[in-house]
């Protein structure tokens, strides 16, 4: 489920990208920005259908096994701990996520190599042996091993990220917020109450993503005003001497202030400065908030900002 971070980044995003290409229209840059959040929920689809693929591969191993001419006792009584991990089987036999992964594409062609590769790491791995041969066979432990195997061999896999790279251009900016999706489903599954377990949902309710593009409508709409207001504080800085990250970044804020009266000026403002350091240069978080700062205490004064609720400012 996504955080309002993740939503600013992804307004963030797109307004980049319509800076550039401003005849395209709101209308599609909206419609761009949308599926861009979307495409959050299928890297969260394409990790949760990796993890069954690999369970798939598992018990193929068993069947092909079990089928030599001369298979050991070990092939005709193999081990089928992994093979019925409640999670992954009920992820297998789950019709939401057959109905989801058909609906938006998720395939990932002739990758076998990198599935049978992430499997041999599973069989080799010391604790997924002692899960093997444990004798506590609970859905604890079914759950701990799946989220133990998913962070150690595939939330930093480099041949699964190139799959990724190739299917969404912000993947590396999205990936965390799949991955935590994918945690959640894990860790909330309750075989006793599957009937009802379900995946996690990319937005937690229809304000959120009212939040997102309503953020960019303004900063769209209202982003020369903005321009002009950040550049009049700006002391001895050109226009064009102001990183255009940090520009986006401020007006986004001052579009937040200035529309959102139920979200704290300092979640705002905080905010905005850590997506300064975390997306432009060393100096871009305190050039950022001292401009944010004068502008906000200016806003607030002349009755721009309003705020409802107690502790909002």
């Amino acid at each position: 489920m996504l955080t309002r971070r993740h939503l600013r980044i992804k307004v963030f995003q797109a307004l980049y990208a319509f800076d550039y290409d401003p005849e395209r229209g709101l209308l599609s840059a909206e419609k761009q920005l949308r599926k861009s959040i979307e495409d959050i929920y299928r890297l969260y689809l394409y990790d949760l259908a990796a993890l069954l693929l690999i369970h798939r591969y598992a018990k193929e191993r068993i069947e092909m096994n079990r089928k030599k001419k001369l298979p050991s006792q070990e092939d005709l009584n193999p081990n089928m701990r992994f093979a019925n991990n409640r999670f992954l089987k009920w992820l297998e036999s789950n019709e939401k996520f057959k109905s989801e992964i058909e609906a938006h594409h998720i395939k990932f062609g002739d990758e076998k190599d990198l599935i049978r590769n992430i499997y041999r790491s599973f069989i080799e791995d010391e604790r997924f042996a002692l899960y093997m041969e444990a004798e506590n066979n609970d859905l604890k432990e079914d759950r701990k091993i799946v989220k133990y195997l998913y962070g150690a061999y595939l939330v930093e896999n480099e041949n699964l990220h190139e799959v990724y790279e190739e299917r969404n251009m912000f993947w590396s900016d999205d990936l965390d917020a799949a991955q935590s999706m994918v945690v959640k489903t894990i860790t909330s599954f309750d075989a006793k109450r599957e009937h009802i377990a379900d995946l996690v949902p990319l937005i937690k309710n229809q304000d959120d993503l009212d939040f997102a593009l309503k953020l960019f409508r303004v900063c769209v709409n209202e982003g020369k005003q903005f321009e002009e207001r950040i550049l009049a504080k700006a002391e001895h800085w050109e226009g064009d001497r102001i990183a255009v990250i940090d520009q986006l970044l401020m007006k986004m804020a001052l579009a937040e202030l200035v529309t959102f009266n139920q979200i704290p000026v300092k979640v705002t403002l905080n905010e905005y400065i850590e997506l300064a350091k975390q997306y432009s240069t060393k100096r871009s978080g305190q050039f950022v908030n001292g401009i944010l700062d004068k502008l906000q205490i200016e806003m607030t004064e002349a009755g721009e900002i309003r705020k409802i609720g107690r502790g909002l400012l």
